[in-house]
């Protein structure tokens, strides 16, 4: 179980800075600085490695990035965790803030990960595409195992809508 001490903590760590760390208290994604250098020099090679010839081309080239990103600022997407919640559990996002959901699903995903990875550890196998294929099938059930009891957790605090 040693596999599990050290898995969890570093896999929790990855997501929290690769998820939570991406949006504030309200589940919005945080603004970042702009650096307007690099933004230049990456607008210059994006414009030689898709041709643009003249000032014309850089600004259509621009124009199509610009039209993408305020399409994806319109639609707000949730992560998949946080969806399966809403919509399984009823967790209600106006009685928790959307970070502490992000932190419960981060240690529920690290300690699934370090739980698959202990068990595996102690299965006397050689070849590694059996382990592999037994670890997948044993993640669907600790998957679901996990958000049941996360979602009766938050259930019990009375953090879910009333249907």
């Amino acid at each position: 179980m040693l596999e599990f001490l050290i898995v969890t903590p570093i896999v929790y760590l990855f997501y929290y800075v690769f998820m939570i760390n991406k949006y504030d208290d309200n589940g919005k994604l945080k603004k970042k600085k702009e650096n307007k250098f690099l933004n230049k020099v990456i607008d210059k090679i994006k414009n030689f490695l898709f041709g643009a010839k003249n000032e014309k081309d850089e600004v259509l080239l621009r124009g199509r990035k610009n039209k993408k990103l305020k399409e994806q600022k319109e639609d707000i997407k949730f992560p998949t965790e946080v969806e399966i919640l809403m919509v399984r559990y009823h967790v209600d996002l106006s009685k928790i803030s959307y970070k502490k959901v992000l932190k419960i699903v981060g240690w529920m995903c690290s300690i699934d990960v370090g739980l698959i990875l202990g068990i595996l550890s102690y299965i006397p196998l050689e070849n590694v595409y059996i382990l592999i294929l037994i670890g997948g099938v044993m993640m669907i059930p600790i998957i679901l195992i996990s958000y049941a009891i996360v979602g009766n957790y938050l259930k019990k605090k009375g953090l879910t809508k009333n249907v």
